[in-house]
């Protein structure tokens, strides 16, 4: 029987990305042109401040906010997917708890967390004026997010290495 002990906190955090994920797809499929209304009348307060009176590039930038719309949604679910099985693969491979928890913790919250800057960043850019400026002003959610699932992914990679090849050559060669 699988013990959830260690890794149940970040499979839950990981299922949250999911869903938020799966929500955010939900309300592409039912609220598509109230969230691009709501992008442009954020363009269009600041049309004279941040665009010059140019509306061609309030679009263009509204444009690439949907497109971050879009990222938040398949980084949520694709890193809450690969969050679960990393999790599952610390438990059913045995290692130790602090390793179970670590590398479950740190995917769960790298997956929700990527999803959250790339939303907050399409929410954002509109009301800056850019797509870049709205991705600087929220950098260090992406930057602690994305290196958490990294760290986990590279250390969950180590600890296979090492069991499999290393410590698994150890016990099948008398």
């Amino acid at each position: 029987m699988l013990d959830f002990t260690h890794i149940r906190y970040g499979i839950a955090i990981a299922l949250v990305a999911i869903l938020f994920g799966g929500l955010l797809g939900l309300s592409f499929g039912c609220c598509e042109d109230s969230i691009k209304g709501n992008l442009r009348a954020s363009a269009d307060a600041v049309l004279d401040k941040h665009y010059d009176g140019d509306a061609n590039k309030a679009v263009s930038t509204i444009k690439k906010s949907w497109v971050y719309y879009k990222r938040a949604h398949l980084h949520s679910q694709t890193m809450g997917v690969m969050a679960i099985v990393f999790a599952l693969l610390t438990a059913l491979l045995n290692f130790q708890p602090k390793f179970q928890l670590g590398i479950s913790l740190l995917s769960g919250l790298g997956s929700l967390g990527y999803g959250v800057f790339w939303l907050l960043a399409a929410l954002l850019a509109p009301g800056m004026g850019s797509t870049h400026a709205a991705k600087e002003s929220v950098v260090l959610i992406a930057q602690l997010s994305g290196g958490a699932f990294f760290v986990s992914g590279v250390a969950l990679f180590c600890l296979v290495v090492f069991k499999l090849f290393i410590q698994g050559r150890k016990t099948s060669n008398p």
